[in-house]
């Protein structure tokens, strides 16, 4: 459903978490861990251990024993857990939030040539500067000084959800209010393929979730 996601990255362990549709076993590198559920969705975080500090380590995600990841064709360089160095300096990366907008326009206008317009994410320029980038090259941190997504700044999908379930002149009317909406924004924040694949996953040493 989502991810995976490198949540985490030390010297020589590291955790993989995915959102599946139902319940089940998830193994990455030999490691496995069953699901949990949370208000319908299903969860599963894998700890890794015993990698070697500062090696470069590809993966893939099996579901139940079968790889669900990398999807089949994909064109995008395999995932990899880049852990870090006993020594050395660290390079970080920071932002704040992330807008669920699709990458089209008039989304991705600015904002002078289209009132809907809220240009280019930075995640999504990021990403598109890693794809050629080799991995040593990558940054070691992912510092996240705000929240995940804007509540209040909604994209037409997310908009359109919340309509179905509720009566949107009542407060607090087009914003998200509970837990299956938020869910509906992490959703669109971190499914797009090129800022899944080359932010979630690579950036070692990410504490949280990716964000713009």
């Amino acid at each position: 459903m989502l991810g995976p996601l490198l949540r985490y990255v030390g010297e020589s362990e590291a955790t993989v978490w995915v959102e599946t549709s139902g319940a089940c076993e998830v193994e990455v590198l030999g490691s496995r861990a069953r699901s949990f559920r949370i208000e319908g969705h299903h969860y599963a975080i894998v700890v890794i251990k015993g990698l070697e500090p500062g090696s470069v380590t590809e993966y893939e995600v099996a579901v139940d024993g079968e790889r669900h990841w990398p999807e089949p064709g994909s064109r995008f360089p395999p995932s990899v857990i880049r852990t870090l160095r006993p020594k050395g300096g660290i390079s970080v990366v920071f932002g704040s939030c992330s807008v669920t907008a699709p990458l089209e326009p008039p989304y991705s206008l600015s904002r002078r040539d289209d009132r809907q317009g809220l240009g280019i994410g930075a995640l999504y320029a990021l990403a598109s500067r890693l794809v050629s980038e080799l991995p040593a090259d990558w940054p070691d941190l992912l510092l996240l000084v705000g929240d995940q997504v804007y509540a209040d700044e909604l994209s037409p999908a997310t908009q359109q959800f919340i309509r179905t379930r509720r009566h949107i002149p009542r407060p607090p009317g087009e914003q998200v209010a509970d837990f299956e909406e938020y869910t509906r924004l992490y959703h669109e924040a971190w499914g797009h393929p090129l800022v899944g694949v080359h932010v979630l996953l690579d950036l070692s040493a990410s504490r949280q979730p990716v964000s713009r």
